[in-house]
């Protein structure tokens, strides 16, 4: 199986085209968001390099134990059959 130029050159447009594009749509959003929507974020420290909103409890942090997304499988007793011969 050969692979020609003009396939590759292709996938390269595409691969390309496809970045530009979540480029544009990222800069659309961004743009789009209003700036109180920016203030509330701040505030809240929901932006990269300032860390988690700091945590008014002031104590320890306790770990919440959430159930499993799927439950799961469990096992089915087995029951002693006699087989009559």
């Amino acid at each position: 199986m050969e692979v020609a130029l003009w396939e590759i050159a292709l996938w390269i447009g595409l691969v390309l085209g496809l970045m530009a594009v979540g480029v544009a749509v990222t800069s659309l959003i961004g743009s789009s968001v209003p700036e109180p929507v920016f203030a509330q974020a701040q505030r809240h420290g929901r932006y990269a390099d300032l860390g988690a909103a700091p945590d008014r409890r002031g104590g320890p942090r306790r770990r919440l134990r959430r159930p499993p997304a799927l439950p799961a499988a469990r096992t089915a007793r087995l029951m002693p059959v006699h087989i009559k011969t």
